[in-house]
């Protein structure tokens, strides 16, 4: 043989090398393999449509899952990677910034808050390893005051899931 051709050799193999040893592409993560619409509709008490998941083209913005609840009602799941500079304490300063009145729930995740954004709507945020979880809950007919430990029991199961 050739020396090209045993240097191409060479070099064929060290390139298999180096791409056998990188980890392999991560899946997308599908958020709603989180929760069961079953799951969902025993915490809040309405029918539950299976959920519909939307992957970000960018991982970092992370992937959410919207399910209906009740005719009208809504439940979104949000979990996206902290980035570098984002601590629970940052974006909670953001969310107060913005007047939305974050409020901690203790227990769950690494740390959890609510924020009311209005309209009867609950967001909880929660923070578990490198991970941060925010949900949406819209449940009709019922309160802000109602539905907050609902989505404190649901997320509960979620970081729970969350390695």
């Amino acid at each position: 043989m050739s020396r090209t051709l045993h240097m191409s050799a060479a070099m064929a193999v060290t390139v298999l090398a180096i791409l056998s040893a990188m980890p392999a592409a991560d899946k997308p993560f599908d958020p709603c393999s989180l929760l069961t619409p079953a799951e969902i509709q025993a915490v809040v008490g309405k029918p539950v449509k299976p959920g519909t998941p939307k992957i970000q083209s960018n991982p970092l913005a992370g992937a959410n899952c919207t399910y209906v609840v009740g005719d009208f009602g809504s439940f979104n799941v949000l979990v996206k990677p902290l980035q570098s500079g984002e601590t629970p304490a940052v974006i909670k300063a953001q969310f107060a910034k913005m007047k939305m009145n974050p409020i901690d729930l203790a227990g769950v995740g690494d740390a959890a808050f609510f924020t009311s954004p209005g309209y009867g709507m609950v967001q909880l945020h929660a923070f578990k390893a490198s991970k941060y979880i925010l949900f949406t809950l819209l449940v009709p007919g019922l309160e802000e005051a109602a539905v907050r430990p609902m989505a404190g029991k649901l997320m509960r199961l979620v970081v729970s899931r969350i390695k």
